[in-house]
């Protein structure tokens, strides 16, 4: 999957990367959202999925999907509750 190409949709639908890396010969790629949510790009398969930081090195994997619509609901609930850690 080509991380660039799925940061530019997600950026038509409201959803500003900050940074991103192509899936290499040896690790998945990544989108980062903010400082604490960002997308995995698989290196192998169409099935990116979101990952949330929950604390300091542990982290919350939410399904991979190949539809941009469960992705872009995935991408929603992770950074509402991201908020919602942080205003506490």
């Amino acid at each position: 999957m080509n991380a660039q190409a799925l940061a530019e949709k997600l950026n038509k639908l409201g959803f500003t990367p900050v940074a991103l890396s192509e899936p290499s010969k040896k690790e998945d790629g990544m989108i980062v959202i903010t400082k604490g949510v960002h997308i995995q790009v698989p290196l192998y398969g169409d099935d990116p999925n979101v990952v949330r930081e929950i604390s300091k090195g542990e982290y919350e994997f939410y399904d991979a999907h190949k539809s941009i619509d469960r992705l872009i609901a995935d991408l929603t609930a992770a950074l509402k509750d991201e908020k919602a850690m942080n205003s506490l």
